[in-house]
């Protein structure tokens, strides 16, 4: 027995020997990989919930539109034609939105109840776009005032021609008012895999008595209609019945709550529109759907039972934690919590750590400071909790597990010394002394734009010192932008960030992720904002669903939807966000008018909000908040001026900004 348990610690040794490098002595090239930071964070963090995988349940879109897909037919005279009736229980900012290519030469006819039928002419019409920055597209924009009748409404679209193919739309024709019932809609859970069954949740609920951060309380009525269409990355569409079984997702039998599964059979960008037809308790009938786009990714493993750590210096372990079913080489993100006994003699945690890891004959790698140990003042036996390894592009788990093992044949020393004080060392790993930025003059203030914007949403003059940076018309995730922030500063012996939009997000990825000239610059603020969509936006969908009709765009992007960005939040620590200051914004509000950024959007969105992103999804847990504005938009397409042309914000950041 004695003779086996040697064979094996030798092998294990040897195992690690050729995994990690040398054990001891000056750490190696390859465990101070140059431009991956070592991520670590305080057991604060993992108390708070603030690194924990979020719950689907909780990120549901709360709508209180109809977003209906307009098929024309050709009739028997050649016209052709699309007709449906629309139930309403509110006219209280009565909304029409009118998306295609082809809507001017769309002639649009409604009859509200006990009316005749009206024409929508171009006197009643206001032009507008949907989306944000290059993802934009036309709109025209029809609003009632409040002595329009519920009940059921006759909408009818005539057109010269069709152009539609297959089961794509000729357009969409959205519908919404400030009824207080809503649709809440989310994903059952984040097992987006090839193969895997896909789950959609959804129920009807009153606003007037939701609570905000939480998921609202089920309406229960009887006469409820749920289903959901799919449409996947081949094109082809499913039609899913929802049921309250208690079999698909949905909790219990009879609870107001409706599911529907899938077994998802590619990889790819999958959308879904859930419909809701529902009766109010007052007896009147309304209609709500919800528009959802999602990956489903073609990668899955599993992780083994024991973890390794080896001293790499007097300070650092390096841990190997084995994993099964990744390609060599692969880069995923990883998180860990480093547990230990405490002083009352029962496990406590000592920190967390992460950051991006390559995998390499079987292991996934991460590096710990063991001043964590001290700081926390644990000892032996060690353990990991809550392991997992995340897709590096979508955030999705490829891999869990709910605690390992961790073997150590010994500790560096710092493990041994009580810490009193979390030094950047701990926090981020040694910085590189040189390789990040090359010798130039001086650092600068860099301009960062957002999701597919056409161009430098900045206005020059109002800043010194600075460097723009370029990217235009293009559609990337949290993790490629921030490559190539850090690709484009490297010029630059430092630099700090201004940034619009995703550009925030992305300067945060790099920031917590990535050695860059931000490490090395100085300053009062390193990262400044506005506008960011730190937990996502409701139009992701929406946008996903108008790609397909229009045909031009930069596609969806799952970092911006409330389920992608809360996946990714989860990844970012508390002292990374502390270095974000972050502004939003929204329309000026008054009472005589009809309040709006933009009017295309705002039967989607929560109010307030800037036309893309609202008030409560722009905050960041952690994050310096300058407060909210109104009178400023967005873009400058809006009716309020542009949010980056704020003279006064833009003085004070380009005042404050890191260089």
């Amino acid at each position: 027995m004695r003779t086996t348990r040697l064979l094996l610690t030798l092998f294990v040794v040897a195992v690690l020997f050729v995994v990690a490098g040398p054990v001891g002595g000056t750490p190696t090239a390859q465990a101070d990989t140059p431009l991956f930071k070592q991520v670590a964070g305080p057991a604060d963090d993992i108390a708070a919930g603030l690194t924990a995988l979020p719950s689907p349940e909780r990120l549901g879109i709360r709508s209180h539109s109809a977003m209906l897909p307009v098929h024309l037919v050709r009739d028997i005279n050649g016209t052709w034609r699309w007709q449906t009736a629309i139930p309403l229980d509110s006219t209280e900012e009565l909304t029409f939105v009118l998306l295609s290519p082809h809507s001017d030469e769309w002639t649009i006819d409604v009859q509200s109840p006990g009316a005749a039928p009206m024409r929508l002419n171009d006197a009643s019409a206001t032009e507008s776009t949907f989306g944000f920055d290059g993802a934009s597209y036309p709109a025209t924009v029809y609003h009632f005032d409040k002595s329009a009748p519920a009940g059921t409404w006759t909408v009818s679209v005539t057109a010269p021609t069709s152009t539609a193919r297959g089961a794509t739309p000729d357009g969409y024709l959205i519908v919404g008012s400030e009824s207080p019932y809503r649709l809440y809609a989310h994903l059952r859970d984040y097992n987006l895999h090839v193969g895997r069954e896909i789950g959609l949740v959804a129920y009807a609920y009153d606003d007037t008595s939701a609570v905000d951060g939480e998921a609202p309380t089920p309406l229960r009525t009887a006469k409820q209609v749920l289903y959901a269409r799919v449409q996947q990355p081949d094109g082809r569409e499913l039609t899913l019945a929802m049921y309250d079984d208690g079999r698909h997702g949905d909790k219990q039998p009879n609870d107001g709550v409706y599911g529907a599964t899938f077994t998802a059979r590619q990889a790819g960008t999958y959308t879904a529109q859930v419909v809701l037809q529902g009766v109010t308790p007052e007896g009147t009938a309304f209609l709500r759907t919800s528009q959802h786009v999602f990956p489903v990714i073609d990668a899955t493993a599993s992780l083994g039972k024991q973890a390794v750590g080896v001293p790499v210096d007097d300070v650092r372990m390096r841990l190997t934690i084995p994993v099964q079913g990744l390609s060599d080489g692969a880069t995923v993100q990883a998180y860990a919590e480093v547990w230990g006994i405490g002083a009352t003699g029962k496990p406590v945690p000592a920190a967390w750590i992460g950051g991006m890891s390559e995998v390499r004959n079987g292991v996934a790698t991460l590096t710990f400071d063991t001043r964590w140990l001290g700081y926390a003042n644990v000892q032996p036996p060690y353990t990991l909790r809550n392991i997992r390894l995340q897709d590096r592009e979508t955030h999705i788990p490829l891999a869990t597990s709910h605690a390992m093992s961790l073997m150590t044949f010994s500790v560096p020393k710092a493990a041994l010394q009580r810490v009193s004080t979390i030094t950047d060392e701990m926090l981020m790993g040694p910085r590189p002394d040189a390789g990040i930025a090359p010798m130039a003059t001086g650092g600068k203030l860099m301009l960062v734009h957002g999701y597919c914007s056409g161009g430098n949403p900045w206005p020059t003059s109002h800043f010194s010192n600075y460097a723009v940076f370029q990217d235009y018309n293009q559609n990337r995730s949290h993790d490629e932008f921030a490559r190539l922030i850090r690709d484009y500063g490297a010029q630059f012996p430092s630099f700090g960030i201004v940034a619009h939009s995703q550009g925030g997000a992305a300067s945060l990825h790099l920031y917590t992720y990535y050695w860059s000239g931000l490490d090395y610059s100085s300053g009062s603020r390193l990262i400044q904002t506005v506008g960011t969509p730190y937990q996502g936006t409701a139009l992701a969908g929406n946008l996903a669903l108008l790609g397909e009709i229009f045909g031009i765009g930069c596609g969806s992007n799952w970092d911006l939807t409330y389920d992608g960005a809360a996946l990714w939040l989860s990844g970012i620590p508390s002292w990374a966000r502390s270095r974000v200051h972050y502004w939003t914004t929204s329309d000026k509000e008054v009472w005589w008018r009809w309040d709006y950024c933009n009017m295309a959007t705002d039967p989607i969105l929560d109010d307030p909000e800037d036309g893309v992103v609202e008030k409560w999804s722009g905050q960041l847990a952690y994050g310096v908040n300058h407060g909210h504005k109104e009178g400023w938009c967005h873009t400058s397409s809006m009716r309020d001026p542009a949010q980056t042309s704020d003279y006064s914000r833009n003085s004070e950041m380009n005042l404050y900004g890191n260089r």
